[in-house]
């Protein structure tokens, strides 16, 4: 607050503010930025049963809390809120009627008192600006509340409020005041909006100049020295052509550029119009005249409608640039064999002019008529677009125009397409100089020429695979650019056939027919855009491993991610080096077409094991066929020495006897060794089923079965308890059949045998173990073990047919496990083995 006295003036003593303030016959509240009460008017004080001493230093809610007897009590919260809007915004905050009670003293009863108020808090601030208080202006309002609770109704006093026609005034009231409040936040928000979008039209204005002149020098010095070349005799003529492919796009480039440069000096009111006397039926037919050749190629019915003579005070560059623009248009959506007609109305007592251009194109849509000035705003602007542009060749004639007072506007041609009407006046506005007439070959004016040769395309033909290069890897570059085409095909010819297509649909019937090792593709193309080819593409069979390699001038990551989801092997965003095009390219055809090769073998091995199938159910009915035809002869022979042996031994001598009974043996071994071929054979093919298997019962089962076979023989047998695997049980009884058989068998001269199984882990891995102390093995021969037919004893020592083992390895690798052993002669073997993941 102010001192007490005011300053005086002119020797009078000025006002006492705190005095004024205080006497206020408002209810006033003063409050410091954290709610801290500095200040009250006496009527306040009265209105809330306060004193000035009680209430000044502390905060609001410390001496005005919520009534504790009403659970419904929200004014604490509702006027917090208000202070912290006030506070935040800095601007006025109205709050809706509240019931907000408050405390009577001591002497009247205590407790708490029933009140309703209007309340207001508004911002105070300093000469910096800064908020320094709150005011918070209440009315009391209760008498009003309770007087139409009383008449209305005996409802509670709030509803009926809400309800009254007085309650809904105070609640419009309060939403108008916060409308104001969002409208002056939104209006203070708008103009902070509004400048910074100036300053940043301001910026790219600027940068949009900057960068124009930073690029003229450095086109500058590229198209100089090749026109220079060009027009030397000191180089050949394919260097020549290359050296015209630089100047002509180089050109277009400079177009581009000035297009830029313009916009920036019409935004900055800096683009000027300088007025000369000149011819416009002759400035027109020498622009008309830079067509005439793509006319022709195009085979376009190129009509020119223009007086002998028709004076006009105009900037003849401008209104160069504007025609070229409009004829440009036209010329690049006239199809082959169409019309396009330029015509020039001459109003020489109206001193107007208006050059009209038509064309037999596809017209403008009559929504797009105003949008197509818009800058870079194209109609076709999608990836399928059949030609490109920057969206800048109409804007920049309406420029134009409407610098020399003029107007350009778009109407349906009688010839089918698009009517553009150019319309100026001849004469220069009243007190403007005139300038010469501009030198039609100077720099500037030899623009006009090249900017043509943005809408030709290159008289080269195509280029299609050489018969001589049959050998090489054939590549498809998909791309509508005649020369960009070109450059790619002869960046890769040295490594590659070529093959080329100029739009979509071409490039989908060109790849299906030719197969190539590797497209090249550009993402916008006619007809059918790069992204849709990729995706019809990879769904002919025989292209999933045909790399596909994108270009575009776009630097679009979210255009590329989806591009590479939809099929596309890489991207190159021009420009590209050709050094890099040449690699990505060459790596990924090796790479192709090392995948084609192991294509080729993987179905030259599924040949081969069906034919192996074949054969190898040919040899299992071989097999049974034989194991029949045999088994009959040794039933024979087995049959008929066993009734040699019974019925007449006594007729035989010693050695008679012996030689039954050894053929008897040889039948047997024979029948057992066709047994084991058997089931050799069936084992290769068997299903393996795999299930928890309890090894050691297994194993226990395997050695009750060869006690039985010997119930004399005394064999310390130790198996490990528990030892369990995911396994064939059926298989795996197989070969522990023939493993502990074979134990049981090579301990068979052995004092006191002993054969333990038993789990180790080695390496990380589960490895199972069968050991004996038998005869063991010379470790030189361990590779010899599992082959079929392979034996380390002669058969008088240890009988057996030689197969069982490899019976047994073939189990385990069915498995996909492992088997090996180890071991000494006369000091045992070890059999080790793992049953895989």
């Amino acid at each position: 607050m102010a001192e007490e006295q005011g300053s005086s003036v002119d020797g009078r003593p000025g006002p006492d503010f705190r005095v004024l303030f205080e006497s206020v016959p408002g209810l006033y509240l003063v409050l410091t930025p954290n709610l801290e009460i500095i200040a009250a008017s006496d009527a306040y004080l009265e209105a809330t049963k306060t004193s000035r001493d009680a209430i000044i230093g502390r905060g609001i809610f410390d001496v005005f809390p919520d009534n504790p007897e009403d659970t419904a009590a929200s004014g604490v919260r509702n006027l917090r809120a208000s202070l912290s809007r006030v506070l935040e915004s800095k601007i006025p905050d109205t709050m809706p009627i509240q019931k907000y009670d408050i405390r009577r003293p001591e002497t009247e009863g205590g407790g708490f008192e029933e009140r309703f108020w209007s309340p207001i808090n508004s911002p105070v601030f300093n000469e910096r600006g800064e908020l320094v208080y709150v005011i918070h202006r209440v009315e009391d309002v209760t008498s009003f509340v309770r007087l139409k609770a009383s008449v209305d109704s005996p409802r509670n006093t709030i509803d009926v409020l809400t309800e009254s026609t007085e309650g809904p005034l105070y609640e419009r009231i309060r939403q108008v005041a916060e409308t104001k409040r969002q409208l002056k936040e939104a209006n203070a928000e708008l103009t902070r909006l509004y400048r910074k979008a100036a300053e940043l039209d301001h910026l790219k204005t600027q940068f949009f100049t900057n960068i124009s002149h930073e690029l003229r020098m450095p086109l500058a010095l590229i198209i100089g020295p090749t026109e220079r070349l060009i027009s030397s005799g000191e180089v050949s003529d394919e260097l020549r052509h290359e050296l015209r492919v630089i100047n002509r796009n180089a050109h277009q480039l400079l177009k581009h550029v000035n297009d830029l440069l313009d916009l920036a000096k019409l935004d900055q009111k800096e683009l000027h119009v300088y007025y000369s006397e000149s011819d416009l039926a002759l400035l027109i037919r020498r622009t008309a005249g830079h067509f005439e050749n793509l006319a022709a190629e195009k085979e376009i019915r190129f009509l020119l409608e223009v007086p002998s003579v028709a004076p006009a005070q105009i900037d003849v560059d401008k209104i160069e640039r504007a025609l070229l623009n409009l004829l440009g248009n036209a010329f690049k959506f006239t199809p082959i064999g169409g019309i396009v007609r330029c015509m020039l109305t001459y109003d020489d007592e109206n001193s107007r002019a208006t050059i009209e251009v038509a064309d037999s194109g596809p017209g403008i849509p009559e929504e797009w008529r105003e949008a197509v000035f818009e800058r870079f705003r194209q109609v076709d602007s999608g990836l399928t677009r059949r030609f490109g542009g920057t969206g800048l060749g109409l804007p920049i004639a309406r420029e134009f125009a409407e610098l020399h007072g003029g107007t350009v506007s778009v109407l349906t041609a009688p010839e089918g397409g698009a009517l553009l009407k150019f319309a100026i006046p001849t004469k220069a506005p009243a007190g403007v100089s005139l300038q010469p007439e501009p030198d039609a070959t100077n720099p500037a004016n030899r623009l006009a020429g090249a900017a043509v040769e943005e809408f030709q395309g290159s008289t080269d033909a195509p280029a299609e695979p050489s018969a001589n290069a049959s050998a090489l890897p054939l590549v498809l570059v998909a791309e509508d650019n005649l020369e960009m085409n070109k450059f790619i095909q002869e960046t890769l010819r040295p490594d590659f056939r070529i093959s080329s297509a100029f739009n979509g649909q071409e490039a989908v019937a060109k790849a299906v027919d030719l197969k190539p090792d590797a497209i090249v593709c550009d993402i916008m193309m006619p007809e059918l855009s790069g992204a849709d080819f990729v995706r019809i593409i990879r769904q002919y069979r025989g292209f999933d491993n045909t790399p596909i390699v994108m270009i575009t001038a776009k630097a679009d990551d979210d255009l590329r991610v989806e591009l590479l989801r939809n099929g596309a092997t890489d991207y190159l965003t021009k420009p590209f080096s050709v050094h890099e095009l040449r690699a990505r390219i060459g790596n990924l055809v090796k790479l192709k077409l090392a995948m084609d090769q192991e294509h080729n073998l993987r179905s030259e091995l599924e040949q081969a094991n069906l034919r192996l199938q074949a054969a190898n159910r040919e040899l299992e009915a071989f097999a049974y066929s034989v194991s029949h035809d045999l088994r009959a002869p040794l039933r024979s022979i087995t049959g008929f020495g066993n009734i040699l042996l019974r019925d007449h031994a006594s007729r035989l001598d010693e050695q008679g006897v012996s030689y039954i009974q050894r053929m008897s043996r040889a039948a047997d071994r024979m029948g057992q060794l066709i047994d084991d071929l058997l089931n050799l054979s069936r084992l290769t093919r068997a299903e393996v089923y795999l299930q928890p298997t309890d090894l050691s019962a297994i194993a226990h089962n395997a050695v009750q079965e060869l006690e039985a076979g010997e119930p004399n023989r005394r064999v310390h047998v130790v198996i490990e308890p528990g030892l369990t695997a995911k396994a064939d049980p059926r298989l795996m009884r197989i070969a522990f059949n023939n493993l502990f058989g074979n134990a049981w068998k090579f301990t068979g001269k052995t004092t006191e045998p002993l054969i333990r199984f038993s789990k180790q882990r080695m390496d990380g891995e589960e490895v199972f173990s069968i050991a004996d102390n038998g005869a063991g093995f010379d470790p030189e021969y361990s590779a010899s073990l599992f082959a079929p037919f392979q034996r380390l004893h002669r058969v008088h020592e240890f009988p057996g047919t030689g197969v069982g083992l490899a019976i047994v390895q073939r189990i385990i690798h069915r498995h996909g496990g492992r088997i090996w052993a180890t071991g000494k002669v006369g000091e045992g073997a070890t059999f080790w083995f793992t049953l895989g993941s």
